[in-house]
């Protein structure tokens, strides 16, 4: 072989390895997203979790999914706060209290982490997207609505006696529900009488016993709603055991699955809710769009939800859509 051919041989070679580099595909950084929800083990965050994966499978995305086991503020805030050590990209919570989270927001943004809430939500400066689920007024309009239209098909007339069974004390999101909740009875049912508002934490066994303690309370109580996916299972199993199922109007925000057996059973006819897989999915695909520097518009077409989801750029706020009312007819989704 001559010198010359050598070389052309070499050049050749070279400039294939030069082509390849060059045509090589340039793979995107896959990012780690976590996500605190305010408690593991209920059906609500396993189903928000649910939706989170199939972002993070869609969007290459690494979830981690980590929560108390209770819904306490101090131990939401120490997770927290250790998945920012931990160096991952993103980090957000369903918040346990709107104030907590201020030195987090803080820390994870002097680390370049992008801080986001979804679910219930984080009030503090610097947090970069709120992911919601609902217009809170429409949705806490709608469940007085919904309680309304029970109480005139037993009472004949929408009025009576109710009371609240919420979840935790300091939780953003239940708390503004209750609000509206209030602010709708005054206006537009002034016969339908608020006579307590408890609170059971995020626990179905003691949603039932401060429901079993306002019936003993309240005899001619007519009408309980429970404000979270666990207050209104416990509020439905304590009428159901006192015998008072068809004289007490059950209704709330739960999701199917954990409502089905007293729809079926009819101590429950209707509750209201959204989504949580897709409010999980949406979420993660707002927080890749943060992460890949892209902004949102007023409009937003997202891949894999069939519906257009708003913006809101002076609050930084998604929002999933409209509330959905579950009864007998659609009891069979599965979330």
């Amino acid at each position: 072989m001559s010198r010359l051919t050598s070389c052309k041989r070499w050049a050749v070679l070279g400039g294939t390895a030069l082509a390849l580099t060059l045509s090589a595909p340039v793979w995107a950084k896959q990012y780690t997203v976590a996500f605190v929800p305010k408690l593991v083990g209920i059906p609500y965050f396993a189903a928000m979790k649910k939706g989170m994966d199939k972002a993070g499978k869609r969007f290459d995305m690494k979830i981690v999914y980590q929560g108390p086991s209770s819904a306490d503020v101090a131990q939401q805030v120490n997770i927290v706060s250790s998945l920012i050590n931990q160096g991952v990209d993103a980090i957000g919570v369903a918040a346990n209290s709107p104030t907590a989270f201020g030195p987090m927001v803080k820390k994870a943004r002097k680390k370049h982490i992008v801080f986001y809430s979804t679910d219930s939500q984080v009030a503090a400066q610097g947090n970069q997207l709120r992911v919601s689920q609902v217009n809170d007024k429409a949705l806490g309009y709608k469940v007085i609505d919904v309680l309304a239209e029970q109480l005139k098909a037993q009472n004949g007339q929408a009025k009576g006696k109710i009371a609240f069974v919420s979840g935790g004390s300091t939780a953003t999101n239940l708390n503004t529900w209750i609000k509206f909740m209030k602010e709708r009875l005054k206006d537009k049912y002034p016969n339908i009488k608020l006579v307590d508002v408890q609170y059971g934490g995020e626990d179905v066994t003691k949603a039932t016993n401060i429901t079993n303690q306002l019936i003993s309370a309240y005899p001619d109580l007519d009408g309980i709603v429970g404000i979270n996916t666990t207050a209104v299972p416990g509020a439905a199993q304590a009428v159901l055991t006192s015998g008072k199922k068809g004289q007490i109007v059950v209704t709330g925000i739960s999701d199917p699955n954990t409502i089905r057996p007293y729809v079926m059973n009819g101590t429950v006819k209707k509750v209201v809710l959204w989504n949580p897989v897709d409010l999980g999915y949406l979420t993660g695909w707002g927080v890749k769009q943060l992460l890949a520097g892209k902004s949102f518009k007023p409009v937003n077409d997202v891949p894999g939800l069939d519906h257009k989801i708003k913006y809101n750029p002076q609050t930084k706020t998604l929002l999933l859509g409209p509330p959905m009312v579950i009864d007998k007819s659609n009891i069979q989704l599965d979330f």
